[in-house]
């Protein structure tokens, strides 16, 4: 992992929510002003999860330990918690039944910035933010 990586809050279409990526609980307690109100990384025992926070205006995935995990798994956990993510924006959005390529778009794009974060986490000329604003594929 990246020793110089600290995460960065990305936006989702609409700004309606904001999320970002944290590998280890320094980067939880960064992501907090009071330390103290820092919850513990991967407090739910899995791999991977999110939490959120201000009414899920903040989303916060959780990433553990990824040596012995290939890159697909590594994707596949990471494009779960993207739809997580939606579908926390999606109800605050007021949105019960979006258009299938408007729920499809909203998820990749959350997907790539997850994807853009790891790897961001794991390389060491942090290129992070690179796709932000792309919807293509």
């Amino acid at each position: 992992m990246n020793t110089d990586y600290v995460p960065e809050w990305y936006i989702t279409p609409f700004e309606h929510s904001k999320y970002t990526l944290a590998r280890n609980q320094i980067h939880m307690d960064l992501l907090f002003d009071d330390m103290d109100d820092s919850d513990e990384f991967l407090s739910m025992g899995c791999p991977a999860q999110v939490d959120y926070y201000d009414g899920g205006k903040h989303c916060i995935v959780q990433l553990g330990e990824t040596q012995h995990k290939s890159l697909i798994t590594i994707h596949g956990l990471l494009l779960h918690e993207a739809v997580h993510i939606w579908q926390r924006t999606k109800h605050l959005m007021g949105e019960k039944e979006p258009s299938f390529e408007f729920e499809a778009y909203s998820i990749q794009r959350i997907a790539q910035d997850l994807f853009d974060m790891y790897e961001a986490s794991e390389s060491h000329d942090q290129k992070q933010n690179t796709s932000q604003s792309s919807w293509g594929i």
